[in-house]
């Protein structure tokens, strides 16, 4: 087998890239020469119109970088909102178990401070009647 010879598909695909490359040539040539045929006044619009294709363009992207950035602040957003109220649901629940225990310890108070009381009483002595 020749060195210099491609196989089937390969040859295609040269032959295929040669005829795209003098196809874009062409383009090229014939871009050129209607551009070097226009007036000054209408190279002048079309330059206007590309920077603005290219403004708009850029615009296009700013917005959709912003419109991901809005989405990304509003996950977040409805995550800390979670997050508050679960530690709001937690803060009053040890409210509530601070309160009970509280409650509770006003009744031992009061009920050790009743038995004192009633220690501390004298007897009355039948005698003493």
């Amino acid at each position: 087998m020749d060195r210099h010879k491609f196989p089937p598909d390969l040859t295609g695909i040269r032959q295929k890239e040669q005829h795209g490359r003098a196809a874009l040539s062409r383009l090229r040539r014939r871009f050129c020469q209607a551009w070097h045929g226009l007036p000054k006044a209408q190279k002048c619009v079309v330059i206007v119109a590309l920077l603005e294709f290219f403004w708009i363009a850029a615009l296009q992207f700013q917005v959709y970088e912003l419109a991901d950035t809005v989405s990304t602040q509003r996950v977040r957003m409805a995550q800390l909102e979670k997050q508050a109220k679960k530690q709001n649901n937690m803060l009053y629940s040890a409210s509530q178990t601070l309160d009970d225990i509280e409650k509770k310890w006003h009744r031992l108070n009061f009920r050790v401070l009743e038995n004192t009381w009633r220690i501390e009483e004298p007897e009355k002595d039948p005698d003493a009647l």
